[in-house]
């Protein structure tokens, strides 16, 4: 078909010019990133999601001046701030994560009850402990958010501990309220709350004692049974710091680490007493992590800026205080009111700690 000279202007149009196409490129890349980080982030999510349904086993290795060889390479699992979290029907990804993990003794840091008070994760917890290692004993210290291990006002139950000490006793897991001891040839391994190691227990002696003869003279048997219990406790105390020489190896115990602790040993009852490690919680690590700066957030009036960004190592991990190894978990669980509702783990997996002690040159 033949178009009259006089119409071909009309179908001729001009070409498009270079400003015409950079526009259209720009709005292509522009609605790529607009699709592509929106998904980048949820794959992160759903990453972490996931990774958050696993238990992480971190490893350390502390050289202890003075060990002797027969406890070269004792190993110490540390599990803290549990809140509750279950992995797994009856805490089977626990199982699955440490089936190939030797340890020689397990300490649990505090804050392991539910915010609802459910003690049954934590029951579930030490049962799986327990079929791991039948002779690995596992020293336990409440939290600051846990339910107080013995009060008066649990006697309406039959009892004045509560009910989850009772039930962690029935499962073999054991209330540090006095020191514990492994021995092993001549040198033994010592597991004590930081109060243990500075209290005057024998001042306070004199007062457990006034107060088991009150309950006795009121003849209220929950009120005895808790008098005895804690001047046996404050009489056990007394005969460890006594019995304690500088031969041994003292483990502190503690839920919230001790910002500082004092120079020169001097808080210690005796130079014997001075910890070899102190082990803690609390902090959860700041729950929210990013690689390479840390912790966002780690809720504490004593930090620069109230705990903002306080740094890769700073409240987490193995540091030191006044040249003792202090060791901070952090941590299984999700929830704490210490910090915002929206934070959650975020490139920090639930974890536990293999600590092993090593002899060392120095």
């Amino acid at each position: 078909m033949n178009y009259k000279p006089q119409i071909d202007p009309h179908f001729k149009a001009a070409p498009p010019d270079a400003e015409f196409f950079d526009d259209k490129k720009k709005r292509s890349l522009h609605s790529r990133l607009f699709f592509f980080i929106p998904m980048l982030l949820l794959i992160l999510l759903l990453v972490n999601s996931i990774s958050n349904m696993f238990i992480h086993v971190a490893h350390t290795t502390i050289p202890v001046t003075g060990l002797e060889e027969a406890l070269d390479g004792f190993t110490i699992l540390q599990i803290s701030d549990l809140k509750g979290f279950r992995a797994g029907k009856n805490q089977s990804r626990f199982r699955t994560a440490l089936s190939g993990v030797s340890f020689d003794a397990v300490v649990m840091t505090g804050d392991l009850i539910s915010e609802l008070g459910n003690p049954e994760p934590l029951y579930e917890l030490v049962e799986v402990l327990k079929s791991l290692n039948a002779d690995a004993p596992i020293y336990i210290i409440a939290g600051d958010s846990d339910p107080l291990p013995a009060s008066i006002s649990y006697s309406s139950g039959g009892s004045p501990f509560a009910p989850w000490v009772l039930g962690l006793r029935q499962r073999g897991g054991l209330l540090l309220s006095h020191p514990q001891y492994i021995q092993r040839a001549s040198q033994k391994i010592w597991f004590l709350s930081l109060t243990q190691l500075t209290l005057d227990a024998s001042m306070m002696e004199t007062q457990y004692e006034e107060a088991y003869l009150t309950a006795v003279e009121n003849e209220d048997e929950n009120e005895i049974e808790l008098a005895k219990f804690n001047l046996s406790a404050i009489q056990e105390s007394e005969k460890a710091q006594q019995e304690i020489t500088e031969e041994d190896v003292v483990i502190g115990i503690t839920h919230v680490p001790p910002l500082s602790i004092a120079s020169g040993g001097n808080s210690y009852r005796t130079k014997a007493l001075r910890p070899r490690l102190i082990l803690a919680g609390h902090y959860l690590g700041g729950l929210m992590r990013l690689p390479l700066i840390g912790a966002l957030f780690i809720p504490s009036s004593a930090l620069p800026l109230y705990g903002l960004f306080p740094g890769e190592d700073y409240l987490c991990g193995l540091t030191s205080q006044d040249g003792i190894p202090l060791y901070i978990s952090n941590g299984c669980g999700s929830s704490d009111s210490l910090y915002p509702s929206f934070f959650f783990r975020l490139c920090n997996p639930p974890t536990v700690t293999l600590h092993t002690l090593v002899m060392s040159s120095i």
